[in-house]
């Protein structure tokens, strides 16, 4: 069987369902009129983890695999910068562990290219997915698009982290001069909506309003993306979904960026997010939970495999220098 020629099937059969989707929905076109100028006009991949565990003969450990991902991505011609995200509450010291829950981890990765193209213009992109994530090991990589902001006020003037990652990068270097805080909470949300959401309210779908009253001004800016293309073995296992006749269990993503909270605040605001959803009668399925950004990729610089070590040296250096200050020696 050519699995390639199957995906592209499924591909082009969720082309077709997400037209008649957007159709019928006032998400896409009317409420980016609005913020047109305020989102990213290229990729936003998101990839989550719903089965982390299972033998890998290649790599010894999943961060290890899904950072080879990450390495791979550099190379494709559009690539921005990746954002290796881990689960609010993640021990560092246990991220070789064989037995990872679920969604321990998320990627986010930005492309200069429209979402129906990004798979098709570099084919190692899921390739090297394949390869690095066997069976019985799950991911979904959601190619989405920004449609809309929340606030639109001075939080957002500049545009959203994408759009300005993308117009920061240099034109001789490539290199983008922006990274997520890695301090700072983002509560991600993957769900199946279909006529259910649109332009006037998916603040209150998601429970935006609520999130924003609680956390004050440690609430700084929800992104809403629509799900043009999805890809791997959680997408490709979906029963419900095939028999739809569509090709994914998810159709947007949520990107709501917090400020540097606790973790218990954090969860409550997962909390908050899944209450809404269970209220609109769309939490089957979803995907809802906090996160911070643990390793910000650009085009070049340090191995994505040697992060996580580069990252406790740094560590390392920080307490030193913080014991220091403290002695005063």
């Amino acid at each position: 069987m050519n699995i390639t020629s199957v995906r592209q099937k499924r591909m082009t059969a969720f082309g077709v369902k997400n037209a008649e989707r957007r159709s019928a929905m006032k998400c896409s076109a009317e409420s980016s009129s609005s913020s047109s100028s305020l989102v990213f006009d290229g990729t936003s991949m998101f990839t989550i983890y719903s089965e982390l565990n299972g033998e890998n003969v290649i790599f010894p450990s999943f961060l290890e695999s899904a950072l080879h991902v990450c390495e791979v991505s550099r190379s494709h011609p559009d690539y921005i910068s990746a954002h290796f995200h881990e689960k609010v509450g993640t021990d560092q010291s246990k991220q070789l562990d064989k037995n990872l829950p679920p969604h321990q981890y998320m990627n986010y990765t930005l492309f200069d290219s429209p979402p129906e193209e990004v798979f098709s213009r570099f084919d190692d992109l899921f390739d090297s997915s394949d390869i690095a994530h066997p069976s019985p090991q799950k991911y979904a990589m959601l190619s989405a698009s920004e449609v809309d902001v929340y606030p639109k006020n001075d939080a957002a003037v500049e545009g959203t982290f994408a759009k300005r990652a993308k117009e920061s990068v240099d034109k001789e270097t490539k290199l983008t001069k922006i990274g997520l805080n890695d301090r700072n909470v983002a509560i991600v949300v993957a769900l199946k909506c279909d006529n259910a959401l649109d332009a006037e309210n998916w603040v209150q779908t998601f429970g935006i309003g609520n999130l924003e009253k609680q956390l004050k001004e440690n609430f700084q800016l929800a992104v809403l993306h629509e799900v043009k293309l999805g890809l791997g073995p959680m997408v490709e296992n979906d029963e419900a979904s095939q028999a739809e006749g569509d090709a994914t269990p998810f159709t947007h993503v949520l990107y709501a960026s917090l400020g540097e909270v606790e973790d218990s605040i954090a969860n409550d605001a997962v909390s908050l997010v899944q209450q809404a959803l269970v209220a609109e009668g769309i939490a089957d399925g979803s995907v809802v939970h906090a996160f911070k950004c643990a390793f910000n990729i650009a085009k070049k610089g340090t191995p994505c495999g040697a992060l996580p070590a580069a990252r406790e040296i740094q560590k390392r250096k920080e307490e030193n220098e913080q014991a220091r200050k403290s002695n005063k020696f």
